[in-house]
């Protein structure tokens, strides 16, 4: 916050002459009181009134500043809902139980979030972890022929491939929850990291035999943290090509507006259950009847939380049976 001096400097002053006008009229008070034919008494009976007056404000001010000392000191991370109702002055103590209530509100919510996030992962590999404990089990019990064993270590190998996704996921995710600072950001070619992100999606749309086409705007600039931008759109290719049927059709868009940066990634998948779409975005979130394809339910959540870090969004537009269309709107960058 910009401290303006000569403000500062104008308020100090005229604490400093309002404060010497004051001390003067006590003292003109005083001088005309002892004047008096008994103003000794009348002065005494005055300093008496002002110290009474004065030890009950203080009284009152530290009396309420000890009180919220004691509840803060009571409240840990296991009590977070608790709160300060009995101060509802409108003074500085106020405003100060006030402003203590809405920090426990916050790290309340953070709280919650973070053991949510913690059952989710424990689930989460919890899963993979027993399936593939089972399946060495069961392979150890017996001797087996070569092709069973065989099968035995692809399942293990799928199962393994599964917690290190998930765990990848997860690492992704603390990067974008730690801060970051504007002046790591890059100014990169978009037009060109799209063109590298086009002959990726053929290689990994060739066991599909999707088709994949492209409409890429050339020279389009944009500063932020590149690869982190491709992770993105790579997380939406990726669920396009899971969701998709063989021989389907994948489009790559990248256009501009006039203030914009529009990337599209459209397939013609299965398409979104309407009730669905408000959660897709969630962590873990898989979809209330979605087909158990592999996935940790994370690549979502990520690309949302990267385009958010770069101050845009994520808008999809899905029909079940008809495919969907995520589109990425990013700032265009003025340099």
């Amino acid at each position: 916050m910009k401290i303006n001096l000569k403000s500062l400097k104008t308020g100090l002053l005229l604490w400093y002459l309002g404060s010497l006008l004051i001390i003067a009229l006590f003292f003109y008070i005083v001088i005309h009181i002892l004047a008096l034919p008994y103003g000794i008494y009348l002065f005494i009976g005055l300093l008496t009134i002002l110290a009474i007056l004065g030890l009950y404000l203080i009284n009152r001010i530290t009396g309420s500043l000890t009180y919220l000392s004691s509840r803060m000191k009571l409240i840990s991370s296991k009590n977070l809902d608790e709160r300060i109702l009995d101060i509802k002055s409108k003074n500085e103590i106020g405003e100060l139980a006030f402003t203590f209530n809405n920090l426990l509100d916050r790290l309340n919510d953070a709280f919650k979030r973070e053991k949510q996030f913690i059952a989710d992962v424990a689930h989460e590999l919890k899963t993979p972890l027993a399936i593939l404990r089972g399946t060495l089990e069961v392979a150890q019990n017996k001797t087996r022929t070569k092709e069973e064993y065989a099968k035995v270590i692809d399942e293990a190998i799928y199962e393994t491939t599964r917690i290190s996704s998930t765990l990848k996921n997860i690492l992704d995710l603390a990067w974008l929850d730690t801060p970051y600072e504007e002046k790591n950001k890059k100014r990169f070619n978009l037009s060109e990291l799209m063109e590298d992100l086009y002959e990726i999606t053929q290689k990994m749309s060739l066991k599909k035999k999707i088709n994949v086409e492209k409409s890429i705007k050339e020279k389009v600039y944009f500063s932020g943290f590149r690869e982190k931008i491709a992770q993105a759109v790579l997380n939406l290719i990726d669920n396009a090509i899971k969701y998709s049927k063989p021989e389907g059709k994948i489009e790559l868009i990248l256009e501009t507006s006039p203030s914009k940066i529009l990337v599209s990634v459209i397939d013609s998948g299965q398409g979104i259950l309407k009730e669905d779409l408000p959660y897709i975005f969630n962590r873990f979130y898989r979809g209330s009847k979605t087909d158990k394809v592999f996935g940790s339910g994370l690549g979502l959540a990520i690309a949302k939380s990267i385009i958010v870090l770069h101050k845009g969004e994520i808008k999809v537009k899905s029909n079940k049976g008809k495919g969907s269309a995520f589109i990425i709107v990013l700032p265009l960058s003025s340099d």
